[in-house]
């Protein structure tokens, strides 16, 4: 069926023109906005971002885009049209904290910290809870002189978002030339500035320090909220080896962590892993020599042990089986470990107790016999002045040609390290 539209006045004429003419333009400029907008996104250079914004006036991200390729074009004359672009992008979104943002830093960057200060004040006022607004506006207000106002913004990012705990620790160290009470009282005491302000310390060596910032957290936010800080402040202080820190931390970070003076699982009760064990616990050398494994039908006390099958060749090669313990320094102890063995060879194995700084051997036990029922071997050693750490490993004893050949079996259990007790 057909329609005819029928315009029986001039007036009508004109009011459907006018409309047609209002409906094409404003379908030519949705048309240009999109296209600016897409030209602005795939632009790769100043050129290409300035013809985005020329296209779609209107559009912010053309500017913002056009303003971020003319920075960065490394031609001094860019600049100051860089900054007229990002102004032009906030002043089409004044409630569009993030182009604040941008336009604040662009003015920092280029020397303008006055100007930088009044465009992030008014991103702050528009989104006053955004750790990244109040961030960077702490920053340019404590390099504008304003320290008091600027770490008031700085604690409230790190409040907001832990993520800025370490760099404003890091700021406030600097300034205050390692004042940690003035550390503390300028960037705040909240837990997220205390677990940062541990990381820092570490890295500055101050381990004591660290240790006891830690330690003042609440136990369950350092397993929930702070873990991510706990294990980077345990990989500071194992690369330091210090080991006996390192195990209060990771003892904090998990209900069954590593102990000073302790074995970790020296019984055997629960399984032994040989894919990237922790470094408190057993450690088994890659290889064939011999198979390892956990059995329940021998054992010394518990319900399991260390199985080691050999399989008779005649050569050289074993498999170590080791475990860093974190000790205190300039102390005895005691190692003691139970074997049982039913073996054929000339040369069995030991223990060897060797410093985890230095590694240098402090003991070693004499060699288990080739067959026997459950019997201790042990040894005493003294852990070197500042050394928190040590390395226990059962090792072969060496040998040369045919005395290499090792067949049979052998179990271990209840593997410790006690404190000699003096007097």
């Amino acid at each position: 069926m057909r329609v005819e539209l029928k315009l029986k006045s001039l007036a009508a004429r004109t009011v459907f023109a006018f409309g047609f003419l209002a409906v094409l333009l404003l379908f030519i400029f949705s048309i240009l906005t999109l296209l600016g907008n897409a030209v602005a996104r795939g632009a790769g250079e100043p050129a290409a971002a300035e013809f985005a914004a020329s296209i779609a006036p209107n559009e912010p991200f053309a500017y913002y885009a056009a303003g971020w390729y003319l920075e960065r074009s490394m031609r001094p004359e860019d600049l100051p049209r860089s900054l007229e672009m990002y102004e032009k992008a906030a002043a089409l979104e004044p409630n569009d904290y993030l182009l604040w943002l941008e336009f604040g830093k662009a003015l920092e960057r280029n020397g303008k910290p006055e100007e930088a200060e009044k465009a992030l004040r008014h991103a702050a006022e528009t989104a006053p809870n955004y750790s990244e607004v109040l961030w960077t506006l702490g920053n340019v207000l404590i390099r504008n002189g304003k320290d008091e106002e600027g770490f008031a913004h700085i604690r409230r990012a790190v409040e907001g978002n832990s993520k800025f705990g370490p760099p404003a620790a890091s700021l406030a160290w600097d300034l205050f030339e390692g004042d940690i009470d003035r550390v503390i009282a300028t960037v705040g005491d909240s837990s997220a500035v205390k677990a940062a302000m541990a990381g820092f310390l570490a890295r500055q060596e101050k381990y004591r320090e660290a240790i006891a910032m830690w330690k003042s957290l609440p136990g369950q936010e350092i397993r929930e909220e702070h873990r991510e800080a706990g294990n980077q402040l345990l990989q500071t202080l194992l690369g330091a080896k210090r080991y006996a820190a390192a195990a209060e931390v990771q003892a904090m970070l998990s209900d069954d962590g590593p102990k000073v003076a302790e074995v970790t699982n020296g019984g055997f009760e629960k399984d032994v892993s040989v894919d990237e064990p922790g470094v408190f616990e057993w450690n088994i050398q890659a290889g064939k020599n011999p198979a390892v494994g956990i059995s329940v039908e021998q054992k010394r006390e518990g319900g399991k042990s260390l199985a080691l099958i050999f399989e008779g060749r005649s050569t050289g090669a074993f498999r170590t089986i080791s475990q860093a313990v974190a000790v205190l320094p300039g102390v005895e102890y005691r190692f003691e470990a139970f074997l049982k063995t039913e073996l054929e060879t000339d040369k069995t194995m030991f223990w060897e107790i060797a410093d985890a700084v230095s590694g240098e051997v402090l003991a070693s036990t004499p060699a288990v016999p080739a067959s026997s029922g459950w019997a201790p071997v042990s040894a005493v050693f003294s852990t070197k002045d500042g050394s928190e750490g040590v390395i226990i490993r059962l090792v072969r004893e060496k040998c040369v040609g045919s005395e290499c050949r090792i067949a049979g079996r052998a179990w271990i259990d209840g593997v410790s390290i006690k404190k000699v007790e003096q007097g």
